[in-house]
């Protein structure tokens, strides 16, 4: 039994001996927007030594000026009648996700990959937002003579559907990297950002509270591999 739990021992240390992980970290710039991320992965090949597919864990820090966000819901964007926009003078949303990569090593040096926020949550201050639009339907309704209360706060949670069903505030980058040493990168790409807010009154169609922009935002920068090699 002894020598069992000597072996189970060694076994353990020699896999975390030679166990990858890629810390990266870069800017993004968009449209009205800038964004900082810093993440961390563990390397995995699947099938060869050269597709890797890579759980992880990221920090986006996103700040913008004058952005427009409508109608987040699935259900309405189908229908542009039933689309609102407002305009968030200053956006602050910081969003911590699950996420995956996956990759493709073409040569030693160089590689592609996409890597796709799953789950999470997301933070940051209230703010204003002005210059509410009514879309069509909601233009056609009885108008009250209630106010409202124009903030908005970043949705709290996160999570990857398909399209506009997404919730909350997501990262997605296509990048080609370039190993400038085995353990150092540099990555070049691009991002569709989506952020997203929920503002105090349902005000829209429907009485709908959230909504969203996306952002097509070019991407640099860097990453280190941690471990065996």
């Amino acid at each position: 039994m002894k020598n069992l739990v000597m072996m189970v021992v060694v076994l353990a240390s020699s896999f975390g001996a030679y166990a990858q992980y890629r810390v990266n970290g870069g800017a993004s710039l968009g449209p009205g927007a800038a964004m900082f991320t810093l993440g961390v992965e563990r390397e995995f090949n699947v099938i060869s030594d050269k597709f890797h597919v890579n759980p992880g864990v990221r920090l986006s820090v996103y700040n913008g000026n004058d952005l427009e966000y409508i109608t987040a819901p699935a259900e309405y964007t189908s229908n542009d009648d039933q689309v609102d926009t407002m305009t968030f003078g200053t956006v602050q949303n910081n969003f911590a996700n699950l996420y995956v990569r996956l990759g493709y090593d073409f040569t030693e040096r160089f590689s592609l990959s996409f890597d796709i926020d799953i789950v999470g949550v997301s933070f940051g201050s209230e703010q204003n937002y002005s210059d509410f639009r009514q879309g069509a339907a909601l233009r056609a309704q009885p108008q009250t003579a209630l106010g409202h209360t124009e903030k908005g706060s970043p949705t709290t949670f996160n999570l990857l559907l398909v399209g506009d069903n997404d919730i909350g505030s997501l990262n997605s980058t296509l990048n080609i990297s370039y190993d400038v040493t085995k353990r150092l990168g540099i990555d070049l790409g691009v991002g569709l950002i989506f952020t997203e807010y929920t503002i105090v009154t349902g005000r829209g169609y429907d009485g709908n509270d959230r909504f969203r922009n996306k952002n097509m935002m070019g991407y640099l920068g860097i990453s280190y591999l941690l471990g065996g090699k």
